[in-house]
């Protein structure tokens, strides 16, 4: 019981939560490091030191296999557990949180689309869009929420344009296709100026587009109801209870991984805006791929928190974690500022360097949070969101 014990601060916050949001920062900042955050520079990469090819190889492989597509994963179920927290806390004082939450999803929606202005690779309006949705299942039975979730994890939503292109194809007329020839054209680079204009309309529609063509989407509405469904069964509430279960449920896990290894490769290759059965079952079985290696970190990070030398460690992640807003912010427009032309143009720099560049100032945020909440008690955008969802000054200073 000596997890339970240590599980949550003075204030009752439930402190593993937030180092999981803190961990699951970190694997988002290494994704997008790799991305160069989605910012274009005039260099190209170039190697710095002669085995950085070898390096770069490395950070490809642990990055593709073991982070990228799992830590949104992580930080997209945290989201509906912290509505389900928010929910619940307000309903044991005797008020419903909804209107409040639907306001606070509003000014969410408007922090997404002004940080996406600048950072192409923004999720924060996604994650507003589709809190709506989440608000009105707030009441629903969890044994539906659970059939939902399972729907969507299965790829249920982005079998629906399948079966119905299947059915509407005969009476389609087919025309062929003919290449078009184009001629090749200089990368354009574009300035500041050009990026928030192009960011305001384009950037989001492709964005959107992308969301439903992969479906990930569905797959983060899916995330947003389990975390919701955690907070139902008071999961974090009793660790010790479930440990036995989350731990066979790892054992099952790896070896889902290793029979959809095994199988992916055998799946006919299409792209990513193809409509097809294949299209459909290389976009799920990647996405079950990624949701049972989230939980295996999941289940790891559980497991070495029970640890109270963990714990006490892991304080500076916890702190990084409760500010998750302001450093998810902070970090993007940092990593665009580094790498696009009109910041530092960094943009020469491989996957090993850009890794390392991004490791360095999230190591330097973790250090900022922990000691900015040794005397304040939200950060910045935490502190303006909560502002703006009660429409009165909130106290800042311990």
């Amino acid at each position: 019981m000596e997890m339970n014990k240590t599980l949550a601060s003075s204030g009752g916050r439930i402190t593993v939560i937030d180092a999981l949001r803190g961990f699951s920062l970190i694997g988002i900042c290494l994704i997008h490091g790799m991305q160069h955050f989605g910012a274009m520079g005039t260099m190209t990469p170039q190697a710095m030191f002669p085995w950085e090819g070898t390096m770069d190889e490395i950070f490809r492989w642990f990055i593709n296999y073991l982070v990228f597509g799992k830590f949104f994963i992580i930080f997209s179920w945290l989201f509906g557990l912290s509505f389900f927290i928010q929910m619940d806390r307000a309903a044991q004082k005797g008020v419903d949180f909804r209107p409040r939450f639907l306001w606070r999803l509003v000014l969410l929606l408007v922090i997404g689309f002004v940080h996406g202005l600048l950072v192409r690779v923004d999720i924060l309006l996604v994650y507003a869009l589709l809190g709506f949705v989440l608000v009105l299942m707030y009441k629903w039975p969890t044994k539906l929420l659970v059939g939902i979730t399972l729907f969507l994890f299965l790829g249920g939503a982005s079998l629906i344009p399948v079966a119905y292109k299947a059915a509407t194809a005969p009476a389609v007329e087919q025309v062929e296709e003919r290449p078009i020839a184009r001629t090749a054209m200089p990368r354009h680079v574009p300035t500041l100026a050009e990026t928030i204009e192009n960011n305001a309309w384009n950037g989001l529609i492709g964005k959107m587009n992308f969301q439903f063509a992969s479906g990930r989407i569905y797959l983060t509405l899916g995330l947003f109801i389990l975390g919701f469904i955690v907070g139902r069964i008071r999961l974090f509430q009793r660790l010790d209870e479930f440990r036995c279960r989350l731990n066979r449920g790892a054992v099952m896990a790896l070896l889902l991984l290793g029979l959809l290894y095994i199988l992916q490769p055998h799946i006919p290759a299409t792209s990513w805006r193809e409509v097809s059965i294949y299209s459909w079952m290389t976009w799920t079985s990647t996405n079950l791929i990624n949701l049972l290696t989230a939980y295996l970190w999941v289940i790891v990070v559980l497991e070495a928190y029970r640890s109270v030398k963990v714990q006490d460690a892991m304080k500076p992640l916890v702190s990084y974690g409760r500010m998750g807003l302001t450093n998810y912010i902070a970090q993007s427009v940092t990593g665009v500022f580094i790498f696009s032309s009109f910041g530092l143009d960094w943009s020469d720099l491989g996957i090993f360097m850009s890794v390392m560049v991004c490791l360095s100032f999230t190591v330097l945020q973790i250090i900022l949070s922990h000691y900015w909440l040794k005397s304040l008690r939200y950060g910045p955008m935490e502190w303006l969101w909560r502002t703006g969802t009660y429409l009165k000054w909130q106290p800042l200073a311990r």
